[in-house]
């Protein structure tokens, strides 16, 4: 866009949302006050007002990446960066989330539609009257954004759940692995459970439902017991104690979504103030359903669960690929043709084919035959529901029963939840729509018999829960959500066998302590021992002792004769740890000389964690070792390895480039200028609970004084490198400190920086 063309383009985008959008006016007006930081409050009467000034303050803020979520949903990248992102849209043409989302819009109707229209049009006023003052990316870009709709906002939160729903594309090199195992006859590691990890025990749930806890052991499924794992994305840590632990006698929470750091952030943070809500937390701009927040009455965190939200359905088509096979007869396959638009090129077509089970996804599998044929079954383009839905649900709720009311209508991502409020009540609720599945899990399913079709999903009453856990505290880390009394698999692949290094040193700071003050609760934010390279090196020192260990591994010991156990950067002792961490993770094979201690406690980290939770507590009650000669060469052939695998010297931390609007895509910067120098940290290992690399936005909940409660979202607010809150709170991030964010009009009103008044003629739906 150039500013002479200006007139014209708000002329034409004026005309288009209009035609989009008919006029009402608003009866009364919306208030957005800015505090130090650039949060927004939003204030109004109604909720169709509230989130109106919702769309026009984010969008305000967060324009372009909202653009950019559009088109990598819709699979229109390539229109602005080139060839170098046709794959991408074409993976996400094929999918046809965007299109998906359409179709969901075109359903909706109440409360969530109504929502969503206000927030579009919203977004749309502020494009309007600011068209000639956007970021100035889209001048450089050379675009200018469509009006907003309700299906942007539906596909928007698709394009994260895509992010976190991609264990789909393993199956096929599961296969083969599993293939050649078949041949060779080698055995597969076993799957153990580490039941004194889990959340949520099973005489908690019994307690909390005992009619759910009946139904589960009655109705058992008939599911393939043979699994296989795999890695997940794996994010985040969030907890809340109960008042039996805290000074005040009230619950506190905390929260942490683990996902790279981005300039600007993945998230947005908001506070929402009228009609139905007073709700403050983060979302994802440009879609207005909060992940993580709280409100008047209670608060909730999230963790992500990994679970496994997709299949691949191998196919059987006829030789020119127009018909395919379903229970002996066969059906046409459906095709469309996709035209990608792409920067400097020709446009590109593609042809997207779909079967019963979804559309055709051979070209984007690694290690698929020429003669194979496969269809992705995936929850997001199945359901005709948005989660939205359920995250409104669940902001303006005020009790358990209406938080896990709304929850139930939450389908994906797959989500840890962590809850408290301000009746003293604490809990857990495992939140995903988990397909019912009679294949082998983690391989594709067989597609043409109709003998593994899915059955539905595991009912959101018999997930995992638990209202006020026996510990007095309840905390997630990405770790095991229920032990194996629970007849289902949860298919939540690697790290959901039992502990791992993070919820192993939550776990422990949680349980020593039973006077909790804000203060001490808010510091284990910014711990970073690492509890499993403490307890490996106590039994190593066991081991050493009784003459078990080789000279090499007793030098190896040697470094760490004055560590604190804290992974910190500038550290050689930090650095050793961290590399033995690392080699511990895939150490414990049943195919190798660890064996027996594989079979007796599990593999990867769980199994790690298991094994030294056991021994050491052996050790100390009994003071004997039973598998005392496999111990002593577990642990002297990590050491070894660890040894072969360490650098020489402290490791120096090359200066890092945050990447202007990468968004986790690995965007190129259009405005290279905008990039900024990563500042330096103290904590960047991923198994310390303060990992400040992936510290994306914490907040800490106090349950008996809301307006107590503090936060922070690094880099900043604001995307515009122009806005003083483009950076401004990484101070904040380096630190590992939190600022006010309290929820009363009162205590907000302390901290305001800017007041703007919406005019009262803006546009809305009628309701």
């Amino acid at each position: 866009m150039r500013k002479e063309t200006g007139f014209w383009i708000l002329t034409i985008f004026m005309l288009a949302a209009l035609l989009t959008s008919p006029m009402t006016l608003f009866a009364s007006q919306i208030e957005i006050i800015r505090d130090y930081w650039g949060v927004a409050h939003v204030y109004a009467d109604t909720d169709s007002e509230l989130f109106f000034g919702a769309g026009y303050a984010t969008a305000e803020d967060r324009m372009f990446q909202m653009e950019l979520s559009r088109r990598k949903v819709s699979g229109k990248l390539s229109e602005i960066y080139g060839k170098d992102w046709l794959e991408s849209d074409k993976l996400m043409r094929t999918l046809g989330l965007y299109k998906h989302a359409q179709e969901i819009a075109n359903h909706l109707d109440g409360e969530t539609k109504s929502i969503l229209e206000a927030y579009a049009e919203g977004v749309n006023y502020y494009l309007e009257t600011n068209l000639d003052n956007l970021n100035p990316v889209f001048d450089e870009i050379g675009i200018v954004p469509d009006p907003w709709t309700v299906a942007d906002s539906i596909a928007v939160w698709m394009r994260l759940s895509e992010r976190f729903d991609r264990s789909w594309q393993n199956e096929v090199t599961t296969l083969r692995n599993y293939e050649q195992r078949l041949r060779s006859g080698v055995t597969q590691d076993p799957i153990l459970i580490d039941n004194s990890a889990a959340i949520v025990t099973e005489s908690d749930f019994l307690r909390t439902d005992p009619d759910a806890y009946r139904r589960l052991m009655e109705e058992r499924p008939g599911e393939s017991s043979e699994r296989f794992e795999w890695d997940s994305l794996k994010a985040s840590h969030a907890w809340t104690v109960s008042g039996s632990k805290t000074f005040t006698g009230s619950p506190l929470l905390e929260s942490d979504p683990q996902i790279a750091v981005t300039l600007p952030s993945l998230w947005y943070e908001i506070h929402l103030s009228g009609g139905n809500y007073n709700v403050r937390g983060i979302c994802v701009a440009g879609s207005p359903g909060f992940l993580i927040g709280w409100n008047e009455y209670l608060a909730w965190g999230a963790t992500a669960l990994g679970s496994d939200n997709g299949d691949l359905f191998q196919e059987r088509l006829s030789e020119d690929r127009s018909e395919f096979l379903f229970k002996d007869v066969w059906y046409p396959v459906q095709s469309t043709t996709e035209v990608i638009n792409v920067r400097d090129e020709e446009p590109v077509e593609i042809t997207v084919s779909k079967t019963i089970h979804g559309p055709l996804v051979d070209s984007f599998l690694k290690g698929a035959g020429r003669a194979e044929n496969f269809s992705l079954k995936y929850v997001a383009i199945d359901e005709m529901k948005t989660p939205i839905t359920g995250m409104l649900s669940m902001m303006r709720s005020r009790n358990w029963e209406e938080f896990t009311g709304g929850l139930s209508d939450y389908m994906f991502p797959g989500i840890h939840v962590v809850y408290a409020d301000v009746s003293g009540n604490i809990g857990y609720h495992t939140a995903a729509a988990i397909p019912i599945r009679s294949g082998r899990l983690g391989l594709p399913q067989i597609g043409w018999t109709g003998n593994e079709e899915w059955t539905g999903y595991l009912p959101f009453e018999d997930l995992p829960h638990v209202l006020n856990p026996s510990l007095g505290f309840v905390a997630s880390a990405n770790h095991l959500p229920v032990g194996d009394w629970y007849p289902y698999s949860l298919t939540i692949g690697t790290g959901g066998t039992g502990h791992n290094p993070r919820s192993m040193r939550l776990y422990e700071l949680l349980d020593n302590q039973n006077e909790f003050t804000f203060e001490s609760f808010s510091e284990i934010h910014r711990d970073n021992v690492s509890a499993i390279a403490r307890d490996f090196l106590n039994l190593a020192g066991i081991l050493l002792q009784r003459n078990l260990l080789s000279q090499s591994s007793s030098r190896f010991l040697n470094v760490f004769s004055d560590w604190d156990y804290r992974l910190v950067e500038n550290s050689r002792a930090a650095d050793i740890a961290e590399t033995l961490v690392q080699t511990m993770h895939r150490s414990l094979r049943v195919d190798f000389s660890t064996a027996t201690l594989a079979s007796k406690y599990g593999g990867g980290h769980a199994g790690n964690i298991f094994l030294l939770r056991s021994v050491l507590s052996e050790i100390e009650i009994y003071g004997m070792l039973t598998d005392e000669e496999e111990l002593a060469v577990w642990v002297n052939q990590v050491i070894e390895t660890a040894t072969a695998n360490i650098r020489e010297g402290t490791s120096q931390v090359r200066p890092q480039v945050m990447v202007y609007q990468a968004n986790l895509e690995g965007f190129p910067s259009i405005l290279p200028n905008a990039n900024r120098i990563m500042p330096s940290l103290t904590t960047t290992s991923a198994n310390t609970i303060w990992s400040q690399l992936g510290n994306s936005y914490t907040q800490v909940v106090d349950l008996s004084n809301i307006d107590n409660s503090r936060a922070f979202l690094p880099p900043g607010i604001s995307e515009d490198p122009r806005s003083p809150h483009f950076f401004d709170q990484v101070a904040l991030w380096v630190a590992g400190e939190t600022r006010p964010a309290p929820l009363s009009r009162e205590e907000v009103m302390k901290y305001a920086e800017l007041v703007r008044i919406l005019p009262s003629s803006v546009t809305e739906k009628s309701d």
